[in-house]
């Protein structure tokens, strides 16, 4: 007999119990959500005050590193100062190396020591490592405590600041261990900007990149023709106009798949082959770079597998390495079987294997299976590895 399922819209406690005694489960509708806004713009830190104080927190807790404080510290204190918030602040290490459960732990331990409650209000300052381990730190303590997430970087403001997605790496991968917890709100100041190198910046254009490859032609036309101009050459401005254009992009995606678990599993485009660099270097090839060897990696087997043109894979060349510059050869000191070992612990891992995220053609990904994500025979991919490792020719 086919076990009863019925949904009920509301169901106050009294009719529940009515109900239970003819329905063997109901299925109730528990109306969560979390959706947290973003504040994107230029110089504008002393409104994050005015927003904090909306939360009436007993104290804000800020999580950053030395530099960061040194730099900006004045003026988010000031801001905090002006709406008269208590604050705390705790500096750390950022950098992918600290993103662990060593330093989670610390983190922990050291906010509670300084009397954090559920009142509290935790501010992550920095990259994209520091706010993953402040905003996980924020998720696990006393199950949950709210969390404002305040990227400095590009990367996190045009990227990993979208997701919701708080994580360490293990021993045996990146991001292994983590959660979906999501800030009370997010802030983008991209005057902060102007103190990041430009490598962390062309590690921000690989993810902008991606997300014309894989759903927004226009915008790679776009990056074709405002690359031309070297990013030493840029301003403030336009530093802050691309970074707006780039989050756009990403929140189209989000909106028509907001928990990134169907069309949004196009936003891993890359990442497999790339964490498996990323992490074998241990972090010294930065997640911008790793991923967009991943991304040439990924066209290259698209490429075999017949979908993608000569001429399309080959734009990843123009794109990576013509217009940013960038090394796309895998390191010598990393074999094909070292990363193929590294590919068996992805997070995209099913029952059947690894799977991979592939373009169809720019623009659009395949979707055979209804997930995005296409399984190939492991000796085909070990043989792109292979040619794709030997490579000279960067074009």
């Amino acid at each position: 007999m086919a076990p009863v399922v019925e949904m009920i819209e509301t169901a106050p406690a009294l009719e529940a119990r009515a109900i239970s005694k003819s329905a063997r489960v109901m299925k109730l509708k528990t109306y969560l959500k979390s959706e947290p806004a973003l504040y994107f713009g230029n110089r504008c830190t002393d409104e994050l005050g005015k927003l904090l104080k909306g939360l009436e927190p007993d104290r804000v807790f800020l999580v950053t590193t030395g530099q960061l404080l040194q730099l900006y510290g004045e003026g988010i204190a000031d801001a905090f100062e002006r709406q008269g918030l208590p604050y705390t602040v705790l500096t750390i290490q950022d950098g992918e190396e600290n993103k662990t459960f060593q330093t989670l732990e610390q983190v922990c331990e050291a906010l509670v020591e300084r009397d954090v409650t559920k009142a509290s209000v935790i501010v992550g300052l920095g990259g994209g490592c520091l706010t993953n381990i402040a905003g996980l730190a924020a998720g696990l303590i006393f199950r949950g405590i709210r969390y404002v997430e305040m990227t400095t970087t590009m990367m996190g403001m045009t990227d990993s600041c979208l997701s919701n997605k708080q994580a360490v790496n293990g021993r045996q991968g990146k991001n292994h261990f983590g959660i979906y917890y999501a800030p009370a709100f997010l802030f983008s100041d991209t005057h902060y900007l102007v103190s990041e190198p430009i490598p962390g910046k062309k590690a921000a254009l690989v993810e902008g990149i991606k997300n014309g490859l894989i759903s927004d032609p226009g915008l790679i036309e776009y990056f074709q023709k405002a690359l031309q101009r070297p990013l030493e050459q840029w301003g403030e401005m336009d530093f802050h106009d691309l970074a707006y254009r780039i989050v756009c992009s990403k929140l189209k995606i989000l909106e028509a798949d907001p928990s990134e678990k169907v069309l949004g599993m196009t936003l891993e485009y890359g990442h497999t082959f790339g964490h498996a660099i990323e992490f074998l270097t241990h972090g010294k090839i930065h997640h911008g770079l790793a991923v967009a060897k991943g991304m040439c990696i990924a066209a290259e087997l698209s490429c075999r597998l017949g979908y993608l043109t000569r001429g399309e894979a080959d734009t990843h060349y123009e794109l990576f390495g013509s217009l940013l510059g960038l090394d796309l050869s895998i390191p010598d000191e990393i074999g094909v079987d070292q990363i193929v070992a590294a590919m068996t612990t992805d997070n995209k891992k099913t029952f059947g294997g690894t799977k991979f995220v592939l373009l169809k053609e720019i623009g659009q990904c395949m979707n055979p299976d209804g997930d995005y994500q296409v399984f190939v025979d492991p000796q085909v991919v070990r043989e792109v590895l292979e040619n794709y490792k030997a490579k000279t020719d960067w074009r």
